[in-house]
């Protein structure tokens, strides 16, 4: 048997409390390695929503639709405004013009409305479209066609007339 000197007890003395540390830090590790679950639902709601709008977003203004007429003048005058509708993706909506015939009240002059997904002009009053679809930020063009019929005369209350129309978008 090996005789023990006083330098190897005091180190016996110093491993025997690190040699507990080092199973206490392995039991810790071996409990870090265990974990648990749970499951939850993220519940996402969203409103649908239409729009007219335009590249700095959204507005509620279509713009104006610049008409001139000189009385008994042969051809039609026409002229066209376009905006654009987003709507979400999928989502079905329609278009309705509050009127598309109507005698402006200051000149006396017949105007028809057309409102159209094409940019070819039509002057068959068309007050709305309907069974249309959303596709989300790109939005589509639609058109207002306005036409004063030929021959007109007029009243004689000379310059310019505001007819404030309404566009109604249903989703």
């Amino acid at each position: 048997m090996q005789k023990r000197t006083q330098g190897s007890r005091l180190g016996a003395k110093l491993l025997a409390p690190a040699a507990g540390l080092v199973l206490a830090l392995g039991s810790l590790g071996a409990m870090a390695q265990s974990t648990a679950t749970g499951q939850f639902n993220v519940n996402v709601t969203l409103t649908p929503k239409c729009e007219v709008f335009n590249t700095g977003g959204a507005t509620t203004a279509v713009p104006d639709l610049p008409l001139s007429y000189t009385s008994f003048q042969t051809a039609a005058s026409t002229a066209s405004t376009n905006f654009k509708v987003r709507c979400t993706n999928t989502l079905g909506y329609g278009l309705a013009l509050d009127s598309a015939s109507l005698t402006d009240g200051a000149t006396g002059l017949d105007l028809a409305l057309a409102l159209s997904s094409s940019a070819t002009h039509s002057a068959t009053p068309t007050a709305a479209l309907s069974a249309l679809t959303g596709n989300g930020n790109t939005g589509q063009t639609y058109y207002v066609h306005g036409t004063l019929a030929a021959n007109q005369d007029g009243s004689s209350t000379p310059g310019a007339a505001n007819n404030l129309r309404t566009l109604t978008i249903s989703y």
